[in-house]
């Protein structure tokens, strides 16, 4: 019998390779932690992580609102709380402190949160580029924002809601020096090590905006606001504490991952 022709071999091996691509797509049962799309080859994170994923982000835009509530808050109480209208160093304090605490350093720390609802898909560097401009307009608000209040009292602090806010204050100003000499020493290659001034900043970064809010949750507290608030005031101490609670969660898993890898 005669042998086929090796042309005629060549044929067969197009045709079957031909009718193998035409074959109905199948997937392969495996333990891979992504799912392949046919067509464009992209990677799916499987079911159960997508959903995470997504109750992670609803959770982290309701804090968004929360943040958005107290801040409204605090602007309607200055600016309405004057009978005449006018506007004291008192009401300046609070508008730029509360802002620069609650929407500015707040939303700079949320910004390297993996869930979060408007920096997620940013690399990395954006992100760091994202959080120092934050960072920056926080504090110039803030430490605006205190020495009015200062300025307000005559540079005298008795209450524990000045004492805390000037507190906050230097550990702001602390961990904005810090992110800077952390940045520039991974960036060009310093003398200074970038693990431990990076410690040191997420430190200093996690007590300052702890002060800072704490400082917030006392002045909601205080008669001034307080007795012509009534619920109000119980209310944004809740969403405060809430929001508190949840910016620190990502920033303490940092400090132990960049500890254990100093270590």
């Amino acid at each position: 019998m005669d042998r086929p022709s090796t042309s005629q071999q060549s044929v067969d091996k197009v045709e079957m390779f031909e009718v193998r691509e035409h074959v109905p797509y199948q997937a392969e049962i495996t333990r891979a932690p992504v799912t392949y799309d046919e067509e464009s080859g992209d990677a799916y994170s499987s079911s159960w992580d997508s959903a995470w994923a997504a109750i992670c982000q609803l959770f982290n835009l309701l804090h968004h609102m929360q943040i958005a509530i107290v801040v409204f808050c605090i602007w309607h109480f200055a600016l309405t709380s004057s009978p005449n209208g006018t506007i004291s160093n008192l009401q300046l304090h609070i508008i730029l402190a509360g802002t620069g605490y609650q929407l500015f350093l707040v939303e700079a720390i949320l910004t390297l949160h993996r869930h979060n609802s408007w920096s997620s898909q940013l690399s990395k560097d954006s992100k760091r580029i994202v959080h120092g401009c934050l960072q920056i307009i926080g504090s110039l608000f803030v430490i605006t924002g205190t020495f009015l209040g200062l300025a307000e009292v005559d540079m005298k602090i008795s209450t524990a809601h000045g004492i805390c806010g000037v507190i906050a204050l230097v550990f702001c100003l602390i961990s904005f020096i810090t992110g800077i000499i952390a940045l520039f020493s991974s960036k060009v290659r310093l003398m200074i090590k970038s693990g431990p001034v990076k410690i040191l900043h997420l430190a200093v970064g996690l007590f300052a905006i702890c002060m800072g809010l704490v400082t917030m949750i006392i002045g909601f507290n205080m008669d001034y606001y307080s007795s012509s608030q009534g619920g109000l005031a119980t209310a944004l101490m809740v969403f405060v504490t809430m929001i508190l609670g949840y910016v620190l969660v990502q920033p303490i898993l940092n400090l132990i991952s960049t500890t254990r890898n100093v270590m």
